[in-house]
C-alpha cells in the first residue's frame, strides 16, 4: 500500500501520507503501480466528462474543462517535463548542451509552441469523439501512457547521473514491467477490446519515439518520461478517432 501511495503522491495532487522523504527504494518500488495510478487518473477525468455532458455543457466549453481538470489532478507535472524536452530536443544543439537546456527552469519558445500544439490536439480530438465514446478513450489513455512510462523507466538507459528520473530507474526491477504490462491489459481490456487494440498501435509509437530520443540525449530523463507521457496521450487519442469512427 505504501508504494502505491508513493506513486499516486508524486504522479498527481492527491494526498494521504503528507510525506516529502522518500527514498530511492521507495520511488523505484511504486513503477509497477503506476497503470492503477493512471485508471485512478482517467477515471477522475472520465466522471468529469460525463458530468459536464449531462449538464448539457457546451462541447468546446467541456473540452477546456477536461484539460483544466487534467492539469489540477496531475499538476501539470507531465506537461512540464513534456516543454523542458521540447526545448532541449529542438534547440539543434549538441547531446550536453540538449540536457543543460532541459534542466533550466526558463521556458523557451520551442516549449511554447510545443504545448500550444499539444493542447490544440487533445482539443480537437475532445471535440471529434462523440461525449459518451470519449468517456471510455480518457480511461484506457490514461492507463495506457503510465503503463508505457514503466517500460520507459526499466528498459531504457539514464541519461544523467542524477535526477527525480534516476530515483525511479536506480533499483527498478525487470519483472515491474511485466506487473505493469499485467494491469495495464485488464484495466484496458474493461473498457473494450477495441481500446487495447489501440493501446498496441500507441505503443508501438511511442517506442520508436523513445528510442530516437535515447540516442539523441544518451538516455532519458524524467522530463522525456513526461514528454513521451504526453504524445503518447494525444497519439491515443488521435489513433482512438480514426479506429473508433
Amino acid at each position: 500500500m505504501h508504494d502505491f501511495i508513493t506513486a499516486l503522491e508524486f504522479l498527481t495532487r492527491i494526498r494521504f501520507s503528507h510525506s516529502d522523504d522518500w527514498s530511492p527504494q521507495d520511488f523505484s518500488r511504486s513503477v509497477p503501480y503506476f497503470p492503477l495510478v493512471g485508471l485512478i487518473i482517467g477515471s477522475i477525468l472520465a466522471v468529469v466528462n460525463y458530468g459536464l455532458l449531462v449538464l448539457y455543457i457546451p462541447d468546446f466549453l467541456r473540452g477546456t474543462l477536461l484539460i483544466f481538470a487534467e492539469i489540477i489532478i496531475t499538476g501539470g507535472l507531465m506537461y512540464d517535463g513534456y516543454m523542458d524536452t521540447a526545448d532541449g530536443v529542438f534547440s539543434a544543439r549538441k547531446r550536453e548542451r540538449m540536457l543543460e537546456i532541459m534542466k533550466d527552469s526558463h521556458v523557451g519558445s520551442n516549449a511554447v509552441l510545443a504545448v500550444i500544439v499539444l493542447i490544440m490536439l487533445k482539443m480537437g480530438v475532445y471535440l471529434a469523439i462523440s461525449g459518451v465514446v470519449l468517456t471510455k478513450v480518457i480511461i484506457a489513455m490514461s492507463v495506457a501512457t503510465r503503463t508505457f512510462m514503466v517500460l520507459y523507466i526499466v528498459n531504457f538507459p539514464y541519461a544523467r547521473k542524477e535526477g527525480i528520473g534516476k530515483l525511479f530507474k536506480q533499483y527498478a526491477k525487470q519483472y515491474y514491467s511485466y506487473i505493469a504490462i499485467v494491469l495495464g491489459l485488464i484495466f484496458i481490456v474493461i473498457c473494450g477490446i477495441n481500446f487495447l487494440v489501440i493501446a498496441l498501435f500507441c505503443l508501438l509509437m511511442v517506442l520508436l519515439i523513445a528510442r530516437y530520443i535515447s540516442k539523441m540525449l544518451g538516455g532519458l530523463t524524467g522530463d522525456t518520461y513526461g514528454a513521451l507521457t504526453e504524445v503518447g496521450n494525444v497519439l491515443y487519442l488521435l489513433i482512438a478517432y480514426f479506429i473508433l469512427r
